[in-house]
């Protein structure tokens, strides 16, 4: 099994055991606020589309769990776009259930899973894109550095443009700035592999 560590989680591929508490985190009425909900077929077919991703890739969104417990907590991860107005990108995402948020663990999750991406698999650019009123998720990728691309809000093609949800914002990450704002000051403290950069 593919996975990866940071201080508190483990990054890895889906399991069966997974599904059950996938299907709540989707019907989960706060974490789906800013979202388009997901009923349990929905939910499968999605996890079947990461795992088909990763077959593809590499790469994906993973499932997510604490070190402390092995408990499911959501995803974080990685997968390419086609279908947004910017495409074709690779976007980050993530999905907690609300009892984890605030502790800054989506925040450690996405930061390791952007060095995976521009040190691993060599991307070159990483987007992100929620609902503009969606304040909580945009905080994320402000503290992994990504950047607010102004001008480029779009109105999302699934929802009518006089939804609330429809209007999104989108954020982007070179990965020669990941290396000036993230990088810069570890690679002689930390087991980088330079030939990655």
């Amino acid at each position: 099994m593919i996975y990866y560590e940071t201080e508190r989680l483990i990054i890895r591929q889906w399991q069966q055991s997974d599904i059950a508490p996938f299907v709540l985190l989707n019907q989960d009425k706060a974490v789906m606020q800013f979202l388009i909900p997901l009923n349990e077929q929905q939910t499968i077919t999605l996890v079947n589309k990461f795992i088909q991703h990763f077959k593809q890739f590499g790469y994906t969104i993973y499932a997510c769990e604490l070190k402390s417990n092995r408990q499911f907590i959501g995803f974080i991860g990685l997968w390419h776009r086609f279908d947004m107005p910017f495409s074709p990108c690779v976007e980050i995402g993530w999905r907690l259930f609300r009892k984890h948020w605030g502790q800054g663990l989506a925040t450690e999750a996405a930061k390791k899973c952007l060095e995976i991406g521009f040190l691993e698999f060599n991307l070159d650019e990483i987007v992100s894109f929620c609902a503009k009123i969606n304040i909580k998720s945009e905080r994320v990728m402000q503290k992994i550095n990504m950047v607010y691309c102004e001008g480029d809000d779009f109105y999302h093609y699934k929802l009518a443009r006089n939804n609330p949800l429809s209007l999104h914002i989108l954020y982007r990450i070179k990965k020669t700035a990941w290396i000036e704002t993230t990088l810069h000051g570890r690679i002689n403290s930390e087991n980088f592999n330079l030939a990655q950069i």
